[in-house]
């Protein structure tokens, strides 16, 4: 089942690149948007708090897939599929 879904993350590094808003630079609480099937290193899509979004280059597509992979494995208790849409 493909999954699109959104996770709140720390901060997220790329080796010495930081995930940050280009507009206002909020690199803390960032939401993750997830293709739980996309693995690719394609730039994944981020959102700030002040609803700004793009694709972040230091956050490929796969790391977001591994996430929802790990978070349904081990805590499926906290996803909250009213907010998760069916691809």
């Amino acid at each position: 089942m493909n999954v699109i879904a959104e996770l709140r993350v720390p901060p997220l590094y790329r080796g010495d690149r930081q995930a940050a808003c280009p507009v206002c630079g909020q690199f803390d609480e960032l939401t993750l948007i997830i293709d739980s099937e996309d693995a690719s290193e394609t730039p994944a899509f981020m959102r700030c708090d002040d609803g700004h979004q793009w694709a972040e280059p230091a956050v490929p597509r796969r790391i977001g897939a591994g996430l929802f992979a790990l978070r349904l494995r081990d805590h499926p208790e906290l996803i909250d599929w009213s907010a998760v849409q069916d691809g």
